[in-house]
């Protein structure tokens, strides 16, 4: 059997796996499988813990400073979460051995988050629980970031749309089933946090079975040197600037949508004039409204990206899309155009979630250094949701509630129009 020649000039496309295009990777359905599991357990504790064990811990611990002081131990925890994710993603991609460079991050960042996450269980003061619990995000983050490498490391670019979604659809389930579990323990917080803790071990244990990784052979090039190591974080934009239009296109997307999101409750009690009963009934209404579109455009838009063979349009779109949802509040002031937000931002959002990742995995610099620099990117998620209820308090505080919206959208507008310039990704 004979195949066409190729053209003058011309290579038959391949993946980065050295499989032709179209190729399923073998065991595809195994590190999915795992990549699910792992990802559903650790995004369980990220939506179980912070909002339910944790709140419901520092309110018994410290009833009269409650709000105060567990503001105060979940930024603690977000800043060594943020510095941790991209440092353990650096450290992983110059570890070799047999067991691989990510395999020994994953087993022992969910090993001693796990143990940690325990250890909060059992705190009885704000100290203990604080210094627990910024430990439980730092190693979890060690684990997450080999995790997040999972995808550049071994999917195809042409398969990446598929890998992304079922990332982006883990996290969603982990996130609502894991907070649906924590309720259950409200009366029993040591016992939920040991649950949680053991599911992050046994999802991480998942995945390792299912996907053994390769012996790595030790890096080549300039001996390991600190300075260097630390200079390694900083990615010129000059040099790669696809790398810094993703970087920014994705900070300003999320910092747009959480500067409303994250003030859901007031913008219902404040700007709509309901009362706060009524503004706390709704809450979680719009949260179930977003869902079903959400779920769908995760599962959907993934695929469909691959099978187009481009990622910029769906992530543009997702960002326009967004714009037009944060208009209909601002422009009609009532709860149906809140429920209205609610469905067109799902949509938006879920198509943002199963394609952007497949994005930002096509404008890594240097495939050696994939954890370190996902993790970088993991920084222009992480840093807008820290920083968007100051940003929104400081709009509100200028120009009402109409200027949040107005604001929010000028940001996600502007997130689009800096994926345009992305010239290495169609």
């Amino acid at each position: 059997m004979t195949t066409a020649p190729a053209e003058p000039g011309s290579s038959p496309s391949v993946s980065p796996d050295g499989l032709p295009d179209g190729t399923r990777p073998p065991g595809e359905r195994r590190l999915l499988a795992g990549l699910m599991a792992n990802s559903v357990a650790l995004y369980a504790v990220y939506g179980a813990v912070p909002a339910v064990l944790l709140a419901n811990l520092v309110a018994d611990v410290a009833p009269g400073s409650k709000s105060t002081s567990l503001g105060i131990i979940s930024a603690i925890g977000a800043f060594g979460a943020m510095l941790a994710n991209p440092i353990a993603g650096a450290l992983s991609d110059r570890t070799h051995g047999r067991f691989g460079r990510r395999a020994p991050w994953m087993a022992g960042g969910a090993l001693l988050g796990g143990l940690s996450l325990i250890a909060v269980g059992v705190g009885n003061n704000l100290l203990w629980i604080g210094v627990a619990w910024t430990l439980t995000q730092i190693f979890l983050n060690g684990l997450q970031a080999p995790l997040t490498a999972v995808i550049p490391d071994r999917a195809p670019e042409n398969r990446r749309g598929l890998f992304s979604s079922a990332a982006g659809l883990a996290q969603m389930v982990g996130a609502v089933a894991g907070t649906a579990v924590a309720a259950a323990f409200a009366d029993a917080l040591g016992v939920g946090f040991a649950v949680f803790g053991v599911l992050v071990i046994l999802g991480t244990a998942v995945f390792l079975l299912l996907n053994r990784e390769p012996a790595a052979a030790a890096p080549q090039g300039e001996p390991f040197r600190w300075k260097a190591f630390f200079a390694g974080f900083w990615v010129s934009p000059r040099r790669h600037p696809d790398f810094g239009w993703a970087f920014l296109g994705r900070f300003l997307m999320v910092l747009g949508y959480y500067c409303v999101f994250s003030y859901q409750l007031y913008v219902l009690d404040d700007f709509l004039g309901l009362t706060r009963d009524r503004a706390n009934d709704l809450v979680p209404l719009l949260s179930l409204t977003m869902m079903p579109g959400l779920i769908v455009m995760i599962v959907v838009s993934g695929p469909w990206s691959d099978r187009v063979g481009r990622r910029k349009p769906f992530v543009i779109a997702a960002s326009l899309g967004m714009a037009v949802s944060l208009v209909l509040p601002l422009v009609m002031r009532s709860e149906a155009s809140m429920f209205a937000y609610a469905v067109l931002s799902g949509l938006a959002f879920g198509v943002y979630m199963a394609v952007d990742t497949a994005l930002m995995t096509q404008v890594l610099p240097r495939a050696d250094a994939a954890a370190k620099d996902m993790g970088v990117l993991n920084v222009a998620n992480a840093l807008p949701q820290a920083l968007a209820p100051a940003v929104a308090a400081g709009v509100i505080g200028i120009g009402g509630y109409r200027s949040l919206f107005a604001a929010a959208i000028v940001l996600v507008v502007l997130g689009a129009l800096s994926i345009v310039p992305i010239r290495s990704v169609r």
